[in-house]
């Protein structure tokens, strides 16, 4: 049998940390008071330091004189996490239609079914949790494990992002048009197309946010 790998406990931390700032339970602004975690984790402080310490490597938390917070996402942020998914999930389509015929489609269309079903009963955070389920499946069928590390920590950052897109979308209908649009292209091959909708896609959600398009948007 293969000797169980031990993961250092400041990993588990900071994976429990980043969970909790997806899930919305650590919302953005939010203060990471060692002793309390500590206390909450059943741990001592300094895996807690650790973990917070490569948070704020990852840019999701910052150091402030009063401590650590959850980052607050500025516009120019937004737009730059908008263009590093673009850029990801581009290279991720590529690997998908390179290796259309080994590309579990199923898996892609159970997702977009999620998001329909989520926007047909006008549950705006279960849609906008959908739209982001879509894109971690996306993402995963292009099998690149750097790829799927890579996209992880932006969709951590993207769910910092979801606390402005509730207050900015009214209905999440054309949400699904949009994936339908990616999926179709995807599953065509038809490279042209696919950057269109991927990249029509991320602008929406830049405007929405922020008022602005991104460089190139459509």
């Amino acid at each position: 049998m293969e000797p169980i790998a031990r993961v250092p406990t400041a990993l588990i931390i900071a994976r429990r940390i980043r969970e909790a700032i997806r899930d919305g339970t650590l919302s953005p602004g939010t203060r990471m008071v060692e002793t309390r975690l500590a206390e909450q984790l059943g741990v001592s402080r300094a895996p807690v330091r650790e973990a917070l310490q490569r948070l704020i490597q990852e840019g999701l938390a910052v150091n402030k004189r009063r401590g650590v917070f959850i980052r607050e996402l500025t516009s120019e942020d937004v737009l730059d996490v908008y263009l590093a998914r673009t850029a990801c999930e581009a290279a991720a389509a590529e690997a998908i239609m390179q290796a259309s015929d080994a590309v579990c489609w199923d898996v892609l269309e159970a997702a977009l079914g999620c998001l329909e079903e989520a926007a047909a009963e006008s549950d705006l955070r279960s849609t906008l949790e959908a739209d982001r389920h879509f894109h971690e499946r996306l993402v995963e069928a292009a099998g690149s494990p750097r790829l799927t590390r890579m996209f992880t920590t932006l969709l951590v950052e993207t769910a910092i992002c979801l606390h402005r897109l509730e207050g900015a979308y009214t209905e999440g209908t054309h949400l699904v048009e949009e994936h339908r649009r990616i999926l179709t292209a995807l599953r065509a091959g038809d490279r042209d197309e696919v950057s269109r909708a991927i990249t029509a896609h991320m602008d929406d959600a830049v405007q929405h946010l922020t008022g602005e398009r991104m460089a190139g948007g459509s």
